[in-house]
């Protein structure tokens, strides 16, 4: 709708005059405009972080009238390496033209990182951190800033020591986990049994898994009910 007041805005002046009056955007004012709202995105992080204009659009056209820039809060994850800031050129309260002016940022913090290497599967428990500087734009996945989020979780992937340490690299432990040693129930009438077995997959309360039963001929299926016992299920 605002594209289509402002071409019959141009429309109107054309037939009036006979051609439009128009007026240049320089590119300059639309990088500044989107430096104003990188920087009030960085805050406090704006001494010291490295800001770098790597895509910047060319002068603009427009119908002559009030002119102003309107620069957007950038989307999805911030900070990032590579942010798009789009800008619109705004005249009469219209919305004329819309351009992007891209930015490289490096944000340094000190975050917390491995204390040594560690291999898939390691226990966040057992696991040392120190602190060390850092490109927060940079990492891909959300630091963990208290020890206390990884409870419960263990590595989903081998790391390396002086990496900084993002909840994406790990997982949930679960109740019951492949071939682990764990405690099968199964109930007949009055009669109950327990017996040992290896589970055959994963999971967590509630969840149905395939377990080896010791001594018996094929798996069965049993409901986790507790971390590291299941109950055979008809």
């Amino acid at each position: 709708m605002r594209r289509l007041l402002a071409l019959l805005s141009l429309v109107l002046s054309m037939s009036a005059t006979g051609s439009p009056s128009l007026q240049t955007v320089p590119a300059v004012r639309i990088v500044d405009a989107a430096q104003t709202e990188i920087d009030a995105c960085l805050g406090n992080d704006k001494t010291s972080a490295q800001v770098t204009v790597v895509g910047k659009p060319e002068d603009v056209q427009v119908l002559a009238g009030v002119l102003a820039l309107k620069a957007r809060k950038p989307e999805g994850r911030w900070p990032r390496a590579r942010v798009g800031v789009p800008v619109d050129v705004v005249v009469n309260g219209q919305v004329m033209r819309s351009t992007t002016v891209w930015f490289a940022i490096s944000v340094q913090h000190e975050v917390p990182t491995y204390a040594a290497d560690a291999p898939i599967g390691a226990v966040a428990a057992g696991m040392k951190f120190v602190p060390h500087d850092a490109d927060i734009a940079g990492l891909q996945g959300d630091i963990v800033n208290d020890p206390h989020q990884l409870d419960g979780m263990r590595l989903r992937h081998a790391v390396l020591a002086s990496s900084p340490v993002v909840l994406e690299d790990f997982e949930r432990i679960p109740d019951v986990d492949r071939q682990q040693r764990v405690s099968v129930l199964a109930s007949y009438g009055v009669i109950k049994l327990q017996a040992k077995g290896t589970a055959i997959g994963r999971g967590n309360v509630g969840d149905t898994v395939l377990v080896q039963v010791d001594g018996a001929e094929a798996p069965v299926h049993a409901r986790v009910t507790s971390q590291g016992v299941l109950q055979v299920v008809d």
